[in-house]
């Protein structure tokens, strides 16, 4: 398949910007990865359920959304461009991305800078006082195999403005599937850079969601998510 550039879903209501950037895990045509079937349906290839979220969370606050349409495992538009390229993912060897050419190298990363090429004009357009990322996170890494209890997370660096109201709003919830983590189950002080490059240095207040995967892996599932999500994001824009 030839994935198409990045996807943009409009709304009318542009207080909020939401962003995917594992959105998929589409390869396209002339890409070898050299993994197994089962691999890109895994957390490696993409963020589980992420998009659907995103998708819902746009209908349902009427937020325009931009989500990537390539593979992870392709490029990581949320990683810096000299580490876009993985050669392994929770363990899992990518022979594909291993020795490749200077040629093919630029023309991954061409898909890196249409992403957020596209997400900063993106940006400019709608100027929102908000921008949140929709992530999800694997119950257990095959790498580090101890259970992740959190049902949610909301990651920051250095700005908690928006953090800080999101994980309020998150504790608020009665009936959640396990704790909301703060920075947690991983670090916005260390994986954080698409929001690092379009909110932080920019001074837009943003919050970064990532849900467990196993939370969204229904229609009820994801509905139920963006319910709590769209809760959360509601009272900080109007908290801030």
């Amino acid at each position: 398949m030839t994935p198409g550039p990045p996807r943009l879903i409009d709304g009318a209501c542009r207080r909020v910007l939401l962003v995917c950037d594992h959105a998929s895990n589409a390869v396209p045509d002339g890409i070898a990865l050299g993994v197994p079937h089962h691999v890109m349906l895994d957390h490696v290839a993409w963020d589980v359920g992420a998009a659907a979220v995103t998708e819902r969370l746009a209908a349902d606050l009427a937020a325009p959304a931009w989500l990537a349409t390539v593979s992870r495992l392709v490029v990581d538009c949320n990683r810096s461009p000299e580490l876009a390229i993985p050669e392994k993912s929770d363990g899992i060897s990518i022979p594909g991305n291993i020795g490749l050419s200077p040629q093919d190298v630029a023309a991954r990363l061409a898909l890196h800078s249409g992403f957020h090429d596209g997400l900063a004009k993106l940006l400019t357009e709608v100027a929102p006082e908000l921008l949140v990322s929709v992530h999800s996170f694997t119950p257990v890494l095959a790498s580090a195999p101890v259970p992740r209890p959190w049902a949610v997370g909301v990651l920051w660096n250095r700005d908690y403005r928006g953090a800080e109201l999101a994980l309020a709003a998150l504790q608020a919830e009665t009936e959640l599937d396990g704790p909301a983590g703060a920075n947690e189950p991983y670090s916005g002080k260390v994986l954080n850079y698409t929001m690092d490059r379009h909110a932080e240095a920019k001074g837009i207040p943003y919050i970064g969601f990532e849900i467990r995967q196993d939370l969204i892996s229904s229609p009820e599932g994801v509905a139920r998510w963006a319910g709590v999500l769209a809760r959360a994001i509601l009272a900080t824009r109007d908290g801030l």
